[in-house]
């Protein structure tokens, strides 16, 4: 090999070996959290990350540490504000984090609630608690940004005591601030602790206004019960319902307040975070996805609301009270980015960085999150979005689902976007993908009423041709006999006996009586042709949740469990005639048990009258003729119950009095055989259990 050649080949070298430095791939490290988002369903399913986990401050500029803080407050010009409750002090960070106030410490004892309007800082003193006499306080400061030194910047201008009022003074009221918000009028918003009738407002001059935004007292079914039927028995003693106290409180710059309640929840869904206006409206659903544990709130910048758990889960919501994204969660003792041990507050910057406070004794923190370009480019539609600027959201949307193809927000987005610009039809299939009822109904009433207006004259004109046609038909009929060989040649479909006996189940809709008298004497009909019938409406209820217009079916088809839903029709029915039949044997009833089937089979007939149009319906109607399917449902029910009514009494020769009482009688046997159909249920799992565990146990010794 040559010189020229061997030169060549080190020359490649030195450049494959540079390309190879100057083009290391970044490889990102995994975050040690997951972000969901709520699908239609109303079930968390993974998506982007939102937010990213930036940085843990464990130690403040002076060398110093927090000790269990407990929260914390971010005013316009991005200055931390933290109450830090272990060490009786409240600190001021600036925009880099730095320390630059330290104070309270000669006269704080447990700061638990901080909040700063116009450069006031306004701290909740929790007090000892130790005695009613150690009462709590408002402590007020102003802050003069301009000053550097602590004695000069910080000055305590007020301090505010138990507020005066006859009301509070009659009900033995302790004074023990926990969390504060003021509004633009300086009129503040206390949590106390043990006070359950809401949030106590306080203006100015330390008086006591009036309770704000307190929950509704929740009463079960079985307490209101007891208390009808215990109410005048002196000798039984009621619980009394209190509600739940509200535990946070946040104020938003436009006039809302956010407010936090720790009460058990339904599969994830309540009313814990509220978000009232001044009179205590609340705008937020009373079943929205929350959590048990929420400790502190924190507005957004684009009308969104942030909120943390105690187990140091962030969720976000829109302005409509709906879960954008949650991240974060419990951690271990391992200082892991994104993970707490116990959070105690929330906060957001400007640059809508998110700071939350960890106040277990072992971290005494502040995690930074920042937002990924993914939550920027949401936080960016829902800005057009709260100023109704849907057109221009489009595109924004777009690239939304450009991150996450499967975000039903974006559809609903940019289904509002093609609403607005009267694109009905494609508003429509987007509204469908989001699963948002209540928009695609407006779509659909806009472009029906286009529909109607283009093509009134041709529907006038079907119409009156059908008529025509009809006319011609039956004046046709009477002259040639047409039907007659029709009628002749079905006639052997018609004789079989499952055929003939399920057409004469038709026979309750016109005479009730006459149905049952024939089939208890004569045996018209077969238990065969009654099971057939269960069969057909079977069929016709998995036909409406096939065909059941988007708006009112409530039904995922996809998700379907077809012995489920037999189950869910069968068991009812069959537990409903075997207590009938049970209780009119005690009441000495004539019906035998398959007149008793049969008959209240026969009380179900008016389903294959009224339930197909219920159906046709659905698929034209909106919310605003939403009571054409709801009247069609309320008639086919209301015809079932009077002919479940009268069939009983034809049934078991009762009287009308006799019939009312086997029917309550009735009902109470069902609850009665449902319970022992539980309780057998639970002694063959656990027999099961127990001989699943025996062999298991048999297998590992092996």
């Amino acid at each position: 090999m040559t010189i020229k050649k061997w030169c060549l080949l080190l020359v490649i070298a030195l450049l494959s070996s540079l390309s190879l430095f100057t083009n290391v791939p970044q490889v990102e490290a995994m975050s040690a959290y997951k972000t969901y988002t709520v699908d239609r369903n109303n079930r968390l399913a993974e998506t982007n990350e939102a937010y990213e986990a930036m940085f843990m401050l464990r130690m403040l500029s002076d060398g110093s540490t927090l000790k269990s803080a407990k929260d914390l407050f971010i005013d316009s010009d991005d200055y931390l504000y933290i109450a830090d409750t272990g060490n009786k002090r409240i600190v001021i960070l600036n925009q880099d984090l730095t320390l630059l106030h330290s104070f309270g410490t000669d006269h704080l004892i447990k700061p638990l609630g901080i909040t700063v309007v116009d450069d006031l800082i306004y701290v909740a003193d929790y007090g000892y608690g130790n005695v009613a006499t150690d009462l709590g306080a408002i402590y007020v400061y102003a802050f003069d940004k301009t000053k550097t030194l602590t004695f000069e910047a910080i000055s305590l201008i007020h301090t505010y005591s138990t507020p005066s009022s006859p009301l509070l003074t009659q009900d033995g009221f302790i004074f023990r601030p926990m969390k504060i918000a003021v509004d633009a009028n300086k009129t503040m918003y206390v949590v106390n602790e043990g006070t359950t009738s809401g949030v106590l407002m306080i203006n100015e001059n330390n008086r006591f206004i009036n309770y704000f935004a307190s929950n509704k007292v929740e009463i079960t079914l079985g307490e209101r019960i007891q208390r009808i039927l215990y109410q005048n028995n002196e000798s039984v003693y009621l619980t009394k319902n209190i509600p739940s106290p509200v535990l946070n409180i946040a104020a938003d710059p436009s006039g809302y307040f956010y407010t936090v309640t720790q009460k058990q929840t339904t599969n994830s869904l309540g009313d814990n975070i509220k978000k009232v206006n001044i009179g205590g409206v609340n705008y937020f659903k009373d079943l929205m996805f929350v959590f048990t544990d929420i400790v502190d709130v924190t507005p957004g910048r684009v009308g969104n609301v942030y909120a943390v758990t105690s187990a140091g889960f962030i969720a976000e919501y829109d302005n409509q009270g709906n879960l954008l994204f949650l991240f974060g969660g419990k951690g271990t003792g391992l200082d892991k980015l994104g993970l707490f041990l116990s959070a105690s507050a929330i906060a957001i910057d400007s640059n809508n960085n998110l700071y939350v406070l960890d106040d277990h004794s072992s971290r005494n923190s502040i995690q930074v999150f920042r937002q990924t370009p993914f939550a920027a480019q949401v936080h960016e539609a829902l800005d057009l979005y709260n100023q109704a600027r849907y057109i221009e959201s489009i595109d924004v949307w777009n690239e939304v689902l450009r991150y996450n193809s499967m975000l039903d927000m974006a559809y609903r987005g940019k289904g509002l976007g093609h609403l607005m610009n009267e694109e009905y039809e494609l508003a429509l299939e987007l509204f469908k993908i989001a699963h948002d009822k209540e928009h695609y109904s407006e779509a659909l009433w806009e472009l029906r009423n286009l529909w109607m207006m283009d093509h009134m004259s041709e529907l006038l004109y079907g119409l009156f041709g059908i008529i025509v046609l009809l006319v011609l038909f039956g004046w046709w009929k009477k002259k040639t006999h047409v039907l007659s060989s029709i009628q002749e040649k079905i006639a052997p479909v018609l004789a079989l006996p499952l055929i003939k006996e399920t057409l004469f189940m038709f026979y309750f809709l016109k005479h009730p009586s006459d149905a049952c008298y024939e089939v208890k004497a004569k045996n018209k009909v077969s238990m065969t042709s009654a099971w057939f019938v269960i069969a057909l409406i079977f069929v016709l209820y998995i036909l409406s949740i096939l065909l059941t217009g988007f708006i009112f079916n409530n039904v995922i088809p996809e998700e379907t469990i077809l012995v489920k839903e037999a189950l869910s029709l069968l068991l009812p029915i069959l537990i409903f005639i075997i207590a009938n039949y049970l209780m009119s044997s005690l009441m000495e009833g004539e019906g035998t048990f398959k007149a008793t089937f049969i008959n209240t089979i026969g009380a179900m007939m008016p389903i294959f009258i009224l339930f197909p149009l219920a159906i046709v319906f659905s698929n034209f109607i909106t919310y605003n003729e939403s009571f054409l399917y709801t009247m069609t449902l309320s008639v086919m029910l209301g015809w079932m119950a009077i002919l479940l009514f009268f069939n009983i009494k034809e049934t078991h020769n009762y009287s009308v009095s006799q019939t009312i009482v086997n029917l309550l009688l009735t009902f109470l046997m069902m609850v009665i055989l449902i319970v022992v159909l539980l309780m057998i249920y639970l002694m063959i799992a656990q027999v099961l259990g127990f001989g699943t565990d025996i062999i298991k146990e048999v297998i590992l010794r092996e």
